[in-house]
């Protein structure tokens, strides 16, 4: 079938509703004569495919669908695909001979006009920008220009965002270098770091797999390194020993000659991934052996940093020495341009989103100690490191303190309280043992009472009775009234929170805006006016908005990283009707906060609770459906159940 016919059933395919021959005319910049002439010669290929009306035309989705997939090939659908698709294929004819792209065959390829791939080629060029490449055309061939080193980043990147679509597996990368045996190559880096007892995690493995046989593919096609990438690059003999042993290894099986340079930008990769680690002799002493005095004296900033804006124990030693090796990583990466992409990115941003603050703020103190910028995969990494020790403070409030009423016989209830320990841990905090009922208003504040004897009415506390034996049925009543009770807790703790810092003023509801700058823009003046914050705060804002988007979802959560506020409060916007243009995302919900230095505490708390809870659809959709603050404070707070 003629490239336009497929174009065409491509064009009505995404459009999915009836079409005029006018529209699919402009759409393929031909006459409307020819659009009926590809609509015939379809429909005597595929009888009944197309229909036609007063209407104009429509297609059998699924029938068109099926057609499309046996082609043999996965066609770009989207904008973006259509990118990667045009910048796979300059890297690609650029290692075979320099071969320029013709831009007529590109569209005939994926079935879409030549004026689409024109479009596309202004995002082309700004992606080919941020890597220092350069697009050559003329009149409709272009090729590209630049290092052989950024031609490989750009090639990792674009690769490995399409396998994290898939999640990356060894299989999916064996289907983009079907000439080369991955599990073999993956076999030899196992073996050769495990013989220089360096460690790497699966997928980081899996990250490092695809880096390499980027490189071996682009040795094999003759695109290497013309000159020493960097003059006096210091590495370890070991290093050095282990990137060779590797680099022998793939001459050996794969037939591929490595330069000198090119075992040099192996050694790179390698540091790059790998942990040198014997984690049963690393400890708080010897660590500075490993990373350096230099890391170690940023690894200090820090914690301090940790301790004082989320008081986080930096005590815990096991935490520190692996944040430190962490932290060494990163910056061997940073050094030499490498950024590794962490798959559980948007599922850290999104069920941690206090955890992934913390570590933008980390990434931020970063920049300002070594002047370098971290990307938001990195910053989710380091959200893993840290977010052990963020979590057991917020679990410290889960904390449920406890009476154990249980009429003496013996030592019954001893047992009682060590079964309980035992099954509750920390959760549950025992404060006494009681006999008589009369003796609970002696005790002091409790939130429960667990009792093997009914308790009077005119006890205003939660109480639940169970066995003196208890049973599973017992802890799991025991298990119900604890989320209960947690549950209360948050509430209660949520909604004097937002009262502090609510404002009626602050409140505004389906506002026109072309961009997020407008949109902050407008918040911020207002609370400037108010005295909430000062007029550099537009700028603060920005300035967190460039480490990392506060777009979670449908819902942006933007402020400043500086804790300068004259007073904490929050501002509200809903778009109900029409979604605002947030990054990549359309946001209904946008959420400023200003925020004063002695109720951190308080912007921490009601930042955790509320993206985690408006996050989910339900919840938006009702917050959405407020007109004032005050129903959105109750809106909030009902969502809890």
């Amino acid at each position: 079938m003629k490239s336009k016919c497929m174009q065409l059933i491509k064009i009505m395919l995404d459009s999915g509703e009836w079409m005029t021959a006018a529209q699919l005319a402009s759409e393929l910049t031909v006459s409307e004569r020819s659009v009926k002439n590809y609509v015939a010669e379809i429909n005597y290929q595929e009888k009944g495919l197309i229909t036609s009306s007063r209407k104009g035309y429509f297609i059998d989705s699924a029938r068109a669908g099926i057609l499309m997939d046996n082609t043999g090939k996965k066609l770009p659908q989207t904008s973006k695909e259509r990118m990667d698709y045009i910048i796979i294929r300059l890297i690609t004819n650029d290692a075979s001979g320099g071969k320029k792209t013709d831009l007529y065959e590109l569209a005939d390829e994926i079935y879409v006009s030549y004026e689409t791939i024109k479009k596309d080629m202004i995002k082309v060029k700004k992606r080919l920008m941020e890597f220092e490449l350069i697009l050559k055309s003329e009149n409709s061939y272009i090729c590209l220009e630049g290092q052989e080193l950024d031609k490989r980043k750009l090639l990792s990147l674009i690769l490995y965002e399409e396998f994290s679509d898939n999640i990356m597996s060894l299989e999916i990368l064996e289907k983009e270098f079907p000439d080369y045996d991955l599990e073999l190559l993956q076999t030899i880096i196992r073996k050769e770091c495990n013989e220089f007892h360096y460690f790497v995690n699966e997928y980081a493995l899996l990250h490092l797999v695809l880096d390499i046989v980027i490189g071996m593919d682009r040795i094999k096609k003759k695109r290497t390194f013309g000159s020493s990438r960097k003059e006096g690059r210091n590495f370890g003999i070991r290093e050095q020993e282990l990137a060779q042993n590797i680099a022998d290894e793939i001459e050996r099986n794969y037939h591929i000659r490595y330069s000198l340079i090119e075992v040099e930008e192996l050694t790179i990769i390698l540091m790059s991934h790998l942990m040198k680690v014997d984690f049963a002799t690393l400890n708080s002493d010897n660590i500075e052996s490993i990373v350096g005095k230099n890391c170690v004296a940023i690894v200090d900033e820090i914690l301090d940093l940790l301790k004082k804006t989320y008081y986080i124990d930096t005590g815990n030693k096991d935490f520190v020495v692996k944040f430190a090796l962490h932290i060494k990583n990163l910056l061997m990466r940073l050094e030499n341009g490498y950024t590794t992409k962490n798959p559980l990115l948007n599922h850290i941003k999104n069920t941690c989103p206090l955890i992934f603050e913390c570590a933008v703020e980390v990434a931020d103190k970063l920049r300002q100690l070594t002047e370098y910028d971290i990307k938001e995969d990195e910053i989710a990494y380091i959200a893993l490191h840290i977010g052990g020790n963020l979590e057991t403070l917020k679990s410290k409030r889960k904390i449920i303190s406890c009476i154990i009423l249980f009429p003496q016989y013996y030592d019954f209830s001893n047992k009682m309280v060590e079964k309980l320990r035992e099954h509750f841990g920390k959760r549950l905090e025992i404060k006494t043992v009681i006999t008589a009922i009369d003796e609970i208003k002696a005790m002091g504040k409790a939130e429960l009472i667990i009792s093997t004897i009914p308790v009077s009415e005119t006890i205003h506390i939660e109480w639940v009775m169970v066995t003196p034996f208890l049973s599973s049925e017992d802890f799991q009543i025991i298990e119900d009234k604890i989320q209960k009770i947690n549950l209360r807790k948050i509430k209660a703790r949520l909604k004097k929170h937002l009262m502090e810092i609510s404002n009626p003023k602050f409140f505004y509801k389906n506002m026109d805006f072309k961009n997020k700058q407008e949109v902050i823009c407008f918040m911020t003046d207002i609370m400037i006016k108010e005295g909430y914050v000062k007029g550099s705060y537009y700028d603060e804002v920005f300035d967190r908005e460039k480490r990392a988007s506060t777009a979670f979802g449908h819902i942006a959560v933007p402020h400043s990283m500086k804790a300068n506020a004259n007073k904490t409060g929050m501002f509200v916007l809903i778009n109900e009707k029409k979604p605002l243009k947030w990054d990549n995302n359309y946001i209904n919900i946008v959420l400023l906060f200003a925020i004063n230095e002695d109720e951190r505490d308080i912007f921490h708390d009601v930042y955790d609770n509320l993206i985690v809870l408006l996050l989910e659809k339900q919840n938006a959709a009702k917050i959405t459906g407020c007109n004032t603050y005050i129903e959105f404070i109750e809106a909030v707070i009902s969502c809890f159940g």
